[in-house]
């Protein structure tokens, strides 16, 4: 059997920074879920209305939304405010 490589994980630190990224990942993604359920909410009420400077800007996010994917706006968050912040 070919070596896959994985005995890195096991030397030094690799294993505990691997899950210290893990945690970083998982703190990242649920700030994210907080902040997209009432977002959410929020833009789909406005939707419904029938005032077309707010459909604009509902469609607008929702092109957004579409078209990026959500790993990617999470990278941009995460590094854009380490490096604005940090």
């Amino acid at each position: 059997m070919p070596d896959l490589g994985l005995d890195v994980l096991l030397k030094g630190k690799n294993f505990s920074r691997l899950l210290g990224g893990l945690g970083v990942s998982l703190e990242i993604s649920l700030i994210s879920v907080a902040i997209s359920i009432p977002l959410g909410i929020v833009l789909g009420i406005l939707m419904t209305w029938k005032n077309p400077i707010s459909r604009a800007i509902t469609r607008c996010y929702l092109e957004f939304v579409r078209i990026m994917p959500q790993m990617v706006l999470l990278f941009i968050v995460y590094f854009g405010t380490t490096r604005a912040f940090g």
